[in-house]
């Protein structure tokens, strides 16, 4: 069996590095200031919040955010309806060119059912979002208490 000499591993090394540069630079959604909402310790669904921002030149599709932390999750876009607010699952973000989709309370948001642990402020949770061209982009999310009465809790599904 040969070994391999330095020339030859520094060669691997440089064409490994190259590859998982070209790999990497796709991924052109960004995550910014990422948040769940804690919820009482009985609660089995929670709300996550964030910026995501697409640094490419071209549109990008989000087309799921899931997270090892709970078993589903779905994006939901809160709307009012003769003056009551009401949420529909949403299939896909659409991120434009160099843009961003906020996901915020009262707007678009993560919902993420039926915790595997219970989760307290100063927790994290971890997040996932998956692009349409197979990117994904892992986050860890802090768990959050919110108690102004104005910034819609979610517990309540």
């Amino acid at each position: 069996m040969k070994l391999v000499n330095r020339q030859q591993a520094a060669v691997l090394f440089m064409l490994l590095l190259s590859f998982m540069t070209t790999a990497m630079a796709g991924a052109a959604v960004v995550v910014e200031g990422q948040w769940v909402r804690e919820a009482p310790p009985t609660s089995t669904v929670l709300a996550a919040y964030m910026v995501l921002k697409n640094t490419a030149d071209t549109p990008r599709t989000v087309t799921r955010i899931d997270s090892p932390d709970f078993r589903n999750s779905q994006i939901h876009r809160t709307f009012m309806e003769d003056g009551i607010a009401k949420m529909l699952p949403v299939d896909k973000l659409q991120l434009p060119a160099n843009g961003s989709v906020v996901l915020e309370p009262g707007g678009l948001h993560l919902m993420l059912f039926d915790p595997l642990r219970t989760l307290r402020d100063g927790d994290t949770v971890v997040l996932v979002i998956h692009a349409d061209n197979g990117d994904s982009v892992t986050v860890d999310a802090p768990v959050v208490r919110k108690t102004d009465a104005t910034d819609h809790a979610h517990h309540h599904h």
